[in-house]
């Protein structure tokens, strides 16, 4: 096994990492192509990883060097390597972040997109899905979802013409959360943690905004999508 090119992340890699125990093992459950699995003399819950493994037939190497070499700043005794796999999105409900710039905020809305039934997200950016950063916080929920890419917002709509879309954004136009009418499918459209409006036509889409007090300028990103996702997984 040639080690030298298992080197930092970078963006153009055809293949990422997980990093640490459990978005490995959400990996090696999955239907991703793993190329090997990293583990750290100082592991000692080996048995389960070692078990799919096997069962999968991916191979594994014992290697602290490697290890201490892609890690981060958190300490990752286990360490999967993984072709990277984008799954088209299927005709249903979906979520679609608009130019999403944190890789932590993106994974938590993976994460909490799978945890209450949505699947299926599209991104309209040119962000890394597979950065280490991003799966780590999503603790491996990508490796369940079909997750699209788009390059903007007109080829989303192209592509999916009967999903009802609800932007959440504050306008003149925008309707309280507890008073949408909600029709299936539905996308729940959401902006970037930057600004409290989104950059594009939102035409013939439905405007709505979360109620709150005076007393907070605005909620973050994955709370004001939890909270939409929570509201809209009723029907």
């Amino acid at each position: 096994m040639d080690f030298t090119k298992y080197k930092k992340y970078k963006k153009e890699f055809d293949f990422s990492y997980t990093l640490g125990a459990f978005p490995t093992i959400e990996l090696l459950n999955s239907s991703f192509d793993v190329i090997c699995v990293f583990i750290h003399s100082k592991y000692e819950n080996k048995e389960k990883i070692e078990k799919i493994c096997k069962e999968k037939n991916v191979e594994i190497f014992y290697n602290d060097k490697i290890i201490n070499k892609l890690q981060t700043k958190e300490s990752n005794l286990v360490i999967g390597v993984f072709k990277k796999n984008f799954l088209k999105l299927k005709n249903d409900n979906h979520i679609l972040l608009f130019e999403p710039r944190d890789k932590g905020n993106l994974g938590t809305i993976l994460r909490t997109s799978l945890g209450l039934g949505f699947k299926n997200v599209a991104i309209i950016s040119s962000c890394d899905l597979f950065d280490p950063k991003t799966i780590r916080a999503s603790m491996g929920a990508v490796f369940k979802m079909n997750v699209e890419i788009f390059k903007s917002f007109d080829d989303y709509k192209k592509s999916f013409k009967e999903n009802k879309i609800y932007a959440f954004t504050l306008n003149e136009n925008s309707i309280a959360l507890s008073k949408v009418n909600i029709q299936t499918p539905f996308t729940l459209m959401f902006g970037n943690e930057s600004h409290g409006f989104l950059n594009c036509n939102l035409e013939k889409t439905c405007s709505v905004f979360i109620e709150q007090t005076k007393d907070i300028d605005s909620l973050n990103l994955p709370i004001a999508a939890a909270i939409a996702m929570y509201k809209f997984k009723e029907n």
